[in-house]
């Protein structure tokens, strides 16, 4: 079900500045913490990127919304829904024709998670193929791994992998370490998992409609450069602990 939120970004005084024909942006995120996720008490949706995006909105004197949503329902309304875009995204070729793309955003490092008693040691991501290790449907790295061979099993959620992965249900868990850190610490599992192996760095981006004007996702481009290079991206990791 989606899950609307309340937050809103808006620039003071950008209403003024809009051109007529720009349509308020509706962003969708799926719960990723850190990066991007829901508080819980507040139900606001905070995150080290949904305060990046936010400053690009804010810049181009955009207005936004946004909505907390899964994964399916995102890449659906970014595909079909005019102005909408989806953030905290891997691209892939596969993918590529079917959006415009905004970033990179930032990296990402992705690991495979094993029981801490588990005493097999992983010399090479490769050593894991014979195992059943846990991903959530539609998640492209998990798709990808299932072409090449590994015996991926998907859950309908990612939540659900640190509790199969306990219970013997799966050998390993391919993750970002740290939203899989973030997921373990919220089920109180943080201290019964442990890097197996690291598999890659993927990189994060955000994806609006096909049709949104080119000029526009230019500027969402350029801004998203200029906070890298001004050190805000690197400032607001440090602040959720990323860096």
């Amino acid at each position: 079900m989606l899950k609307v939120l309340t937050l809103t970004f808006f620039a003071a005084g950008a209403l003024a500045c809009i051109p007529s024909q720009a349509q308020s942006i509706q962003l969708y995120i799926q719960e990723y913490g850190p990066f991007t996720h829901t508080d819980p008490l507040s139900g606001e949706v905070k995150g080290f990127l949904t305060e990046k995006v936010a400053e690009i909105m804010k810049r181009a004197r955009e207005t936004s919304s946004i909505s907390s949503t899964s994964l399916a329902r995102g890449l659906y309304a970014a595909q079909n829904e005019p102005n909408a875009c989806l953030f905290a995204f891997r691209r892939t070729p596969e993918r590529e024709k079917f959006f415009n793309w905004v970033g990179p955003l930032t990296t990402d490092t992705w690991v495979l998670f094993k029981r801490r008693d588990d005493q097999r040691v992983l010399k090479q991501f490769e050593d894991a193929k014979p195992y059943s290790i846990g991903s959530y449907k539609n998640a492209a790295t998990g798709l990808q791994l299932t072409e090449q061979g590994y015996n991926i099993q998907f859950a309908n959620a990612d939540e659900d992998n640190p509790r199969l992965l306990i219970n013997k249900r799966l050998d390993y868990w391919i993750v970002s370490e740290l939203h899989g850190l973030f997921i373990a610490q919220q089920q109180g599992l943080n201290n019964d998992i442990a890097r197996a192996v690291r598999y890659r760095q993927i990189e994060l981006y955000m994806l609006c409609h096909p049709g949104m004007d080119k000029q526009r996702i230019e500027n969402f481009n350029r801004i998203n450069k200029e906070l890298d290079h001004e050190g805000l991206t690197e400032k607001l990791q440090r602040k959720y602990g990323i860096r």
